[in-house]
């Protein structure tokens, strides 16, 4: 794996996973980004780029296609995908636009930006316990969950 990309995907945990992301987006929401994220990490899967079909993307999810269809259909009303269907496969896909791209860009940037700031400003040792920590919490909280 790219290992840029496996930092970025880093930095994207520590925000998404373990802290109030909401003051750091300021462009898109945190819901979004995650949905779009989301879409981005599926596209092309059945050899079709920039194309994330419904079907695939429920599955990864785990969600049911109503549930989702809602949520595409309030991102699609804020611009952030075109929705159209394949009719040789007969099935739905989403593509990203353009607009949802820049947005989701400028997001990761500025939780790159704060988790260089956290680096320079917690020691190292520090900062791994902290993140040991948060990570057994999330542990602790998600096995709360389970009936």
């Amino acid at each position: 794996m790219d290992e840029n990309k496996t930092a970025r995907e880093t930095e994207e945990l520590l925000f998404l996973e373990y802290f109030n992301t909401d003051r750091i987006f300021s462009t898109i929401k945190r819901a979004d980004y995650l949905f779009l994220r989301a879409i981005q990490s599926r596209e092309g899967e059945r050899g079709r780029p920039g194309r994330t079909y419904l079907a695939d993307l429920a599955d990864g999810l785990n969600m049911p296609i109503p549930t989702l269809s809602k949520t595409i259909e309030r991102l699609q009303d804020k611009g952030f995908v075109t929705w159209k269907t394949d009719r040789s496969a007969g099935q739905t896909y989403v593509k990203l636009t353009s607009k949802a791209v820049e947005l989701m860009d400028d997001e990761s940037r500025k939780m790159k930006t704060a988790y260089d700031r956290i680096r320079a400003e917690i020691d190292e040792k520090d900062l791994e316990q902290a993140m040991g920590t948060l990570k057994k919490v999330t542990e602790i909280l998600r096995a709360s969950n389970q009936p």
